[in-house]
């Protein structure tokens, strides 16, 4: 992949040897930077809109969240996320060491 990665949220919370834990907030119209998941993840939407996700190989969808939904990510996912909607988003993300 020739895009630069940068981190997987927008503000770093917490490390410990079993998690990793970032806030992601997008405003909308706004997009996370490119990005790898090194660690399996899950994320909490605390704030919903909708996101278009893009990967690595070219394919995106768009999907609406709502508040206190929990998805599970995968691994090595390379991907960035773009905000939409019309209001602000906000997940926390937490990635699972192995």
């Amino acid at each position: 992949m020739d895009k630069e990665l940068g981190d997987v949220g927008t503000h770093f919370m917490f490390e410990n040897d079993q998690v990793k834990v970032w806030n992601l907030v997008l405003e909308p119209g706004q997009a996370s930077q490119w990005h790898r998941h090194h660690n399996h993840y899950t994320f909490i939407v605390i704030e919903p809109s909708t996101l278009k996700t893009e990967f690595e190989d070219g394919t995106d969808g768009e999907s609406e969240s709502h508040a206190g939904q929990v998805v599970m990510g995968r691994k090595d996912s390379v991907h960035r996320v773009t905000n939409v909607g019309s209001s602000t988003y906000r997940n926390v993300i937490i990635e699972i060491k192995s």
